[in-house]
């Protein structure tokens, strides 16, 4: 069926060649790009962190204002501190994500966690 094509070790030597040619022309290039995007990754990097500060804002916030809400006066009744303790959970599921999104962003460009 398929016959083995033999490589004479000229023709094999040329393109090993042309492979170390093509692989130090792709190295060139790659530094040139990484040159020409480092302002934008920096930006991007910069809006990431703010984002992460604001979010921990946003959670010491929301830390201190728990302990003023209903569900943690005892006059509120099991019943009703259920019922509010379930909205709680959402916010609480929001933050997650926003902190997997920013963390992931983060991750992307080898940011510490």
């Amino acid at each position: 069926m398929f016959q083995k094509a033999k490589l004479s070790k000229d023709s094999q030597s040329k393109g090993l060649t042309k492979i170390c040619k093509e692989w130090n022309d792709l190295k060139k290039i790659a530094k040139d790009v990484k040159k020409e995007i480092a302002p934008k990754v920096q930006n991007f990097q910069d809006m990431n962190n703010m984002s992460i500060k604001n979010l921990e804002d946003q959670i010491t916030t929301f830390t201190q204002e728990m302990k003023k809400r209903e569900f943690f006066q005892y006059s509120c009744g099991p019943s009703i501190a259920i019922e509010k303790l379930s909205g709680v959970f959402g916010e609480l599921t929001d933050f997650q994500t926003a902190i997997q999104d920013l963390g992931q962003n983060a991750g992307k460009f080898g940011l510490p966690d």
